[in-house]
């Protein structure tokens, strides 16, 4: 019996295949993904998505087939998740600065859910696009896990910017076999704001004018920002500038990189606006916390609501995957791109996931 997933599917990119390693290696249900990242310019397992793969498997022993570079088929067939230490990089098969923050995420889930202590430690892009940047899982995302129950520790050992990476990740994960349920209704007044101006060997003024156009822009806010800037040790050449936000019932995380070609002053600009644009709406979760908290919101086997800031495609992709998991249903309501409610249950009776028959793995498309 196995579940097998397309990774065309809505968004099509690699969040299909991180969900599915997570909940595989967590419920011990083998997987055929197939059509891997169809939908991006170099579809298939790139170096971060197959060191996601070897890390899973590593902490849960698994028979794994199609777990090379450029793969568009994986078949993964999980043992049973041991805690223990572990270390992992992202540029062991082939130079990259792979975002070092998803193959945490993917591995994060079932250490939590097993039974002892880990100490986790990922080398790779910290800070890198299209990915959550260290700071967000070190600021927002764990503390936000902190609600379910989880006890992390978690540090930046070191900077990673694209296109260099080389950066370090380090986290203490205590197992939390039972995850707590919470809701996600609203996000009530706002306590505290930080924001971090960083940067790495690029000298001149850019700290210094990142620094004080974060100051200009948050200024007239019914709180003071704690403002902090500081120079990072990395490889390469990268700035930053990252918002927490911490409200009384949540957390949320804005941030833009620095690029070439774009001022400081509008680096801190974008992250501003964000954050400004989330303040404006009566919404609980920010767009990328909602998607990354499903896993855990459905493994709790209540019923949880969430008020979220935008339904994105990211959000529709990662129901759909974890809907092949677990027996759960939901309502969303509010059309994409903009605001809307989710409410997430176990189903009234239980029923199979989507399990194929046959544990042998299958040939070409579903």
């Amino acid at each position: 019996m196995f579940v097998r997933i397309d990774g065309s599917f809505g968004e099509g990119g690699g969040q299909i295949l991180r969900t599915s390693l997570s909940l595989s290696t967590h419920l011990g249900i083998p997987i055929e993904v197939v059509n891997i990242r169809k939908n991006r310019k170099y579809p298939g397992l790139m170096p971060q998505h197959l060191t996601a793969v070897k890390a899973c498997q590593s902490i849960c022993g698994a028979k794994v087939e199609g777990a090379e570079i450029n793969s568009e088929r994986l078949f993964f067939e999980p043992g049973k998740p041991k805690t223990g230490n572990y270390s992992f990089d992202v540029a062991e098969s082939k130079k990259s600065a792979g975002s070092a923050t998803l193959v945490f995420q993917t591995v994060l889930l079932p250490l939590i859910l097993a039974h002892g202590e880990s100490q986790v430690t990922i080398q790779g892009g910290t800070h890198v696009p299209w990915s959550p940047p260290a700071s967000y899982i070190k600021h927002v995302f764990l503390p936000v896990l902190g609600f379910f129950g989880c006890q992390t520790f978690f540090k930046i050992r070191k900077w990673g910017w694209y296109p260099e990476g080389g950066g370090e990740i380090y986290c203490k994960i205590k197992s939390q076999p039972k995850l707590h349920p919470c809701q996600f209704r609203n996000r009530g007044e706002l306590l505290k704001l930080y924001a971090l101006s960083a940067v790495s060997n690029v000298g001149g003024s850019v700290m210094d004018r990142q620094t004080k156009a974060t100051i200009r822009g948050l200024k007239g806010l019914e709180i003071k920002a704690d403002m902090r800037s500081k120079e990072v040790a990395a490889q390469g050449k990268g700035t930053v500038v990252f918002l927490t936000a911490e409200f009384q019932n949540v957390r949320a995380g804005f941030s833009t990189l620095g690029e070439k070609g774009i001022p400081a002053e509008k680096v801190a600009e974008l992250a501003i606006q964000d954050f400004k644009d989330f303040l404006g709406k009566a919404v609980c979760l920010d767009h990328h916390l909602a998607d990354q908290i499903i896993p855990y919101v459905a493994l709790t086997g209540a019923r949880v609501e969430m008020n979220v800031s935008r339904i994105t495609d990211h959000l529709l992709t990662n129901l759909w995957v974890v809907k092949k998991f677990l027996p759960i249903s939901y309502d969303l309501k509010g059309p994409l791109n903009l605001p809307g409610t989710l409410v997430i249950e176990p189903k009234k009776e239980t029923e199979t996931p989507e399990i194929s028959p046959d544990l042998a793995p299958a040939t070409g498309n579903p």
